[in-house]
């Protein structure tokens, strides 16, 4: 497997001029929407509207329900989203999204406050995925090694 970078980014409550020029400074291509449910109470981070608004500024955009973290999904329904994730990853610049825009809680501890931390990139790194950069919502990135993050996932 060649080396493969991506990123992870929640879209929390940014008007998308804010979130599309984060994802601009990291030269995203790519959002992959790990939520299980794409839709917000901000509605232009609801999947279709979404999917629109990307693609009308050139990045693409597909929803991968089964890196969801909100429903317990088959071992066979995971492995099938970790896949999709790393395919599209080796082709794009990535941006996996969920809604939580802090992948740490502000804990004396931080543990995981989101699934692209807890869940998902510990099982990405396994897979081989060589880096995974967490987008913060000021702009700053964050690198950590995930399985040595506390976590509810």
């Amino acid at each position: 497997m060649k080396k493969v970078t991506l990123y992870t980014i929640g879209h929390g409550r940014h008007p998308f001029a804010a979130f599309l020029e984060l994802l601009r400074s990291f030269d995203i291509e790519f959002v992959c929407d790990v939520r299980t449910n794409p839709r917000s109470r901000w509605p232009q981070f609801n999947r279709l509207v979404l999917a629109e608004l990307l693609g009308e500024n050139g990045i693409g955009y597909e929803h991968v329900p089964e890196a969801g973290g909100r429903l317990r999904h088959t071992p066979d329904e995971i492995e099938r989203g970790l896949g999709r994730i790393i395919e599209l990853a080796a082709e794009n610049t990535l941006a996996m999204m969920c809604s939580e825009s802090q992948p740490l809680t502000a804990h004396k501890i931080p543990r995981a406050n989101c699934h692209r931390v807890g869940l998902l990139s510990p099982a990405l790194k396994a897979k081989g995925v060589s880096r995974i950069i967490h987008i913060l919502p000021d702009g700053r990135t964050a690198e950590l090694d995930e399985s040595q993050v506390p976590s509810i996932w």
